[in-house]
């Protein structure tokens, strides 16, 4: 419960910070605040950072992170179901 709330507060920080250094960089003393959809310029004409490359490493990190989740609770649910059994072959042992 508190790494929740200490997760939460840290979070809220930084949203805050954030919003606050963002308009203090758009107000400058020459210009004024920015309204509204301003559209940016870009000599090249290309995207500076390409998406795809980035999209496939996320979907690759949580597909890595799905199956060793499946890995990991298909071997705890073996090593559960044999000693089920020996609890079973035990259990039919011990009947009068």
């Amino acid at each position: 419960m508190r790494r929740v709330l200490a997760s939460l507060v840290l979070a809220g920080a930084v949203l805050t910070c954030g919003g606050r250094s963002l308009e203090a960089a758009q107000e400058t003393p020459d210009q004024p605040p920015l309204e509204g959809f301003v559209v940016a310029e870009d000599q090249t004409g290309q995207e500076q950072v390409p998406a795809a490359p980035l999209v496939l490493t996320a979907y690759g990190v949580a597909w890595v992170a799905v199956l060793f989740y499946v890995w990991l609770t298909w071997r705890r649910l073996a090593k559960v179901e044999g000693e089920l059994q020996q609890l079973a072959r035990k259990a039919q042992g011990h009947k009068p």
